[in-house]
Parts: C-alpha cells; structure tokens; sequence
C-alpha cells in the first residue's frame, strides 16, 4: 500500500519538477531594458532554423539568471527597443542585428524559439515566451510571457513584426 502511494506521488510530482528546472544553457531573460538574453545556434555560421534543437542562451551582459549564458557576439545587436505591457503581462525586446557579426548567412530565414522549442527553454520569471532572429530581415524579437494568448506561438511561419509589435529602426 505505502509503495503504491509513493509511485503516485512520483507520478504527479516528478513532471512538475521537471518543468521547473529550466536547462542552464536554454534559458533567456529580460532582466532590464539592457540586459536580455536570446537563443542562438551554439556556434557561429550554424543556420537558425536547423540548429533550434541544440541552441544556446547568449546574453547582452552578465546575468545572474542566466549564468551558463554566452557573451552575445560583439556587434551583432545593432539596435534594441524595451517595452513592457502596461499591466505588465508580458516584456519584449525588438531590434535588429548584424548578421555578419555571428557569421549568419543572409540568406537565412531565420527560426521561432519558444518553450518548446529548445527542449528545456524557460525565459525567467514568465511562463511563456516566443523569439524570432531572422537574418535575411536582420531582425530580432522576444516576448516573455504570463499568458499564452501574449506568445501566439502558432503563427511561426510570420515573423517578427506580424507577431510581436515593436520598434524594428
């Protein structure tokens, strides 16, 4: 009877723990208007949308919450736009990028990352999040999430502007 009990127990509590502990390298975050995290193919010249799987967290600064982090490519934010929603439901970062700066090819159509997409990506603080880096548009987006109607994670295939409102100057 107790062996019962504990198997249920570890039945309910093994997947919340789980879907608690985020994978060091895959978490982002957007600590402050200056301070923000993207996933990016862990080695330079990798294209986008096939290296979704094995992507890695690179962040503007240091950041406590993302400590396994890599430094972001010197130049390749060109410029970045803070804003958070008035009743604070969501915080996004939009800009564009230097695709040269990651040797990204140009020709790339970039990917959509989400918490699906790495397997263990978390953006801190939020229970959702969405990112496009799109190389041939040079540009960029994240929105992190309390809500996943905020995260329309099924509109994938159209990019940056259409899905995540924002400055892209």
């Amino acid at each position: 009877m107790l062996s019962n009990k504990i198997a249920c127990f570890l039945a309910l509590v093994l997947p919340l723990i789980a879907v608690a502990v985020a994978d060091p390298d895959t978490r982002v975050t957007i600590h402050e208007e200056e301070r923000f995290c993207l996933l990016l193919p862990p080695n330079p010249g990798e294209d986008i949308a096939d290296s979704l799987e094995e992507s890695v967290s690179y962040c503007t600064s240091r950041t406590p919450q993302a400590r396994y982090a890599k430094d972001m490519p010197s130049g390749f934010i060109k410029t970045y736009h803070y804003a958070q929603a008035s009743d604070l439901s969501y915080s996004q970062v939009t800009g564009t990028i230097d695709p040269a700066a990651f040797s990204l090819s140009t020709s790339d159509s970039g990917g959509m990352a989400s918490r699906e997409l790495p397997s263990g990506a978390r953006c801190l603080g939020y229970r959702y999040f969405i990112q496009f880096v799109e190389p041939d548009a040079g540009v960029f987006c994240i929105r992190c999430c309390h809500h996943e109607s905020d995260c329309p994670t099924d509109q994938a295939d159209k990019g940056c502007p259409n899905v995540i409102s924002g400055d892209y100057t």
